[in-house]
């Protein structure tokens, strides 16, 4: 499973477009062992509302893991296509931190 997170942008194909970080979440909490990819977008613009941005979406994803709340694939691939060089980087530092922590785990 490949997950897209987005506010405008179309997915890539073979992703499955996610507009809202709530909506992300649930998806993770039900089939993180079975994501593959998970690519976000950090400004959320209209869809904040709905759990904020990417920033937001990875900081609770690392605590959801090392809490036990969320079970991934210690082989996912998270990384970022927002315009923001500095939030991408940020996304994709607590990315690494986490499969970091999964790999620790094995």
């Amino acid at each position: 499973m490949k997950i897209y997170l987005d506010d405008w942008r179309n997915a890539p194909p073979g992703y499955i477009l996610v507009r809202t970080v709530n909506d992300l979440k649930e998806i993770v909490k039900k089939h993180g062992k079975e994501i593959e990819i998970l690519d976000l977008d950090n400004y959320m613009e209209d869809y904040y509302p709905f759990g904020g941005n990417g920033i937001d979406f990875i900081k609770w994803l690392e605590e959801a893991v090392y809490i036990g709340e969320v079970e991934l694939n210690p082989n996912v691939k998270i990384v970022s296509h927002s315009s923001d060089p500095l939030a991408a980087r940020k996304i994709e530092e607590i990315g690494e931190s986490i499969k970091a922590y999964l790999r620790s785990r094995r």
